[in-house]
């Protein structure tokens, strides 16, 4: 896989274009770190790419919530527990709406 730094990207765009054209994918660093992927794209594979990509920060999101529940200890909770705090959130809403 193709790296191109932030600084060779807005230095040469045209020239890191014509390198992500021969891997078709690329990791965008930044201070050498990773800050996002470039994919190639064209006409024909945009909407399916993006479907993807957001399937997959969707598995990603899941994921966090996840791990977050265990390591919290909510993932032990019941389903009784799980309406009682639902209940308890809607009902502050409504009262911070009322009271403005």
């Amino acid at each position: 896989m193709q790296f191109l730094t932030i600084r060779e990207l807005s230095k040469s765009p045209r020239e890191a274009l014509t390198k992500l054209n021969k891997e078709s994918k690329a990791v965008l660093t930044n201070n050498g770190k990773p800050q996002a992927l470039i994919f190639k794209i064209n006409d024909s594979n945009f909407e399916k790419t993006l479907v993807i990509l957001q399937k997959l920060e969707f598995m990603q999101n899941l994921t966090e919530m996840r791990l977050t529940s265990l390591k919290n200890g909510n993932s032990k909770m019941t389903l009784d527990e799980i309406n009682a705090e639902i209940k308890a959130v809607r009902k502050k809403k409504r009262s911070k709406v009322k009271n403005g």
